[in-house]
């Protein structure tokens, strides 16, 4: 399942070179976050790679249970799109720095 996003600056951030996600529709709409930890294990004589990460929430406005599958999901499937999309602009040779701030050129 996914649901649209944005990455945001925020006040609180627990992490200051890090973007915030706010999700932007369905159940989760409003929640703030960042990654903390992110980890792949495996991939080791042809196994499955596994993406581990842990989050902070920064915003939970309507106090929801934010230890659900269902949101554990959500936010896997944005973790993946957001590694696929920087792998893609170091294939494409753009600013490649694995950082999620901007290039200060």
């Amino acid at each position: 399942m996914q649901v649209k996003y944005q990455l945001i600056e925020h006040n609180n951030s627990f992490h200051n070179n890090h973007w915030a996600v706010k999700l932007e529709e369905g159940t989760y709409e409003g929640i703030i976050y960042q990654y903390d930890t992110v980890s792949f294990e495996g991939g080791e004589n042809n196994e499955d790679v596994i993406l581990s990460f842990n989050t902070i929430t920064l915003e939970n406005p309507s106090d929801l249970d934010l230890t659900t599958e269902e949101f554990k999901t959500i936010i896997g499937n944005i973790l993946t799109e957001i590694i696929e999309e920087q792998l893609e602009s170091v294939k494409n040779g753009e600013n490649g720095t694995g950082d999620t701030e901007a290039s200060a050129e």
